[in-house]
């Protein structure tokens, strides 16, 4: 892609020759996905739209929300939730970052606390959701070309959404684990005040699609469950799991009008009236988004009908 830039002194631009004082300028233009001098493995866009592909195909009569910069989880969980009976949930999309032609895992700690411990409310189904690579660095592209297929690979990155496209199908290589256990996994003063983020993996290797990851030599300690591939989520999401999970249930009262969530946490039931969650004052939610970027966010609802 050819990009003009409006330089206002004497500079070098990206791929250009210094010019002088103000004029416009065409260059290249690298559309690699960064954040803070740091490249992405795989950009945070392409995990949402293919995740949100996925999801549509799979529960085509659930609901689904993006939530804008800002919007507060505590907030949408509950509202979702009254949509109907069947289960919510809400997935944090987190990507790698590429580290030489490794991969490292960043968390948000401050995000992560604040999922686990809400300032009201029951404790909240959140799941993170990240990739382990099976390239070596970036899938970087220059503006108008798409990435080549990394090693002897044929399908270009591109078509990975689609799950004919065999083994580098997204799906085989990105794995889910809730909140609770991917807390477990990090480094035992993740909470302290003075740390706003901690590293969750950095793998030595590329890892091999179709190969159980070994885990306990990627996390800093060994978490009660394991993450699950994607497939496999929700295959138990639609029946009784995820197990290490909160799990939120809308029940329907009379007339059929959801009216409680059933809250399953740790082997403990409790019921919340909807009026407890959906009346809070305005003023109690404060903005949860992420300090860092390579996070995106959804929350779905599930319906009855797509429950075993």
């Amino acid at each position: 892609m050819i990009t003009t830039v409006l330089v206002a002194s004497s500079r070098r631009v990206d791929g250009c020759r210094s010019v002088p004082r103000r004029q416009s300028v065409t260059c290249k233009v690298n559309i690699g996905t960064r954040t803070g001098g740091r490249m992405r493995s795989i950009p945070e866009k392409t995990l949402e739209h293919w995740t949100s592909i996925y999801l549509s195909s799979r529960f085509p009569n659930g609901a689904m929300w993006w939530p804008t910069s800002g919007e507060d989880v505590l907030a949408e969980l509950p509202r979702l939730a009254a949509s109907g009976p069947g289960k919510t949930l809400a997935l944090e999309l987190k990507t790698t970052e590429a580290n030489g032609s490794n991969h490292v895992l960043w968390i948000d700690t401050r995000q992560l606390d604040r999922y686990l411990n809400p300032p009201f409310g029951p404790p909240l189904p959140v799941y993170y959701v990240f990739p382990l690579p099976h390239w070596a660095g970036p899938l970087a592209s220059w503006s108008g070309t798409t990435p080549a297929a990394p090693g002897a690979m044929t399908a270009a990155p591109p078509a990975w959404w689609r799950r004919r496209v065999g083994w580098p199908w997204f799906g085989d290589w990105l794995y889910v684990m809730s909140a609770q256990s991917l807390s477990e996994a990090l480094p035992p003063n993740w909470a302290a005040p003075s740390r706003t983020r901690a590293r969750l993996f950095t793998p030595s290797t590329s890892h091999t699609v179709g190969t159980t990851p070994d885990w306990t030599s990627l996390f800093a300690r060994t978490p009660t469950a394991a993450p699950i591939d994607w497939a496999s989520f929700w295959v138990a999401v639609t029946h009784c799991g995820p197990d290490d999970g909160v799990r939120w249930r809308t029940i329907a009262g009379e007339g059929n009008r959801p009216d409680r969530i059933l809250v399953l946490s740790d082997n403990e039931e409790r019921m919340w009236q909807f009026g407890q969650l959906l009346d809070r004052p305005l003023l109690e939610l404060e903005p949860l988004a992420a300090e860092d970027g390579g996070t995106e966010r959804v929350v779905l609802h599930v319906p009855e009908s797509a429950l075993t």
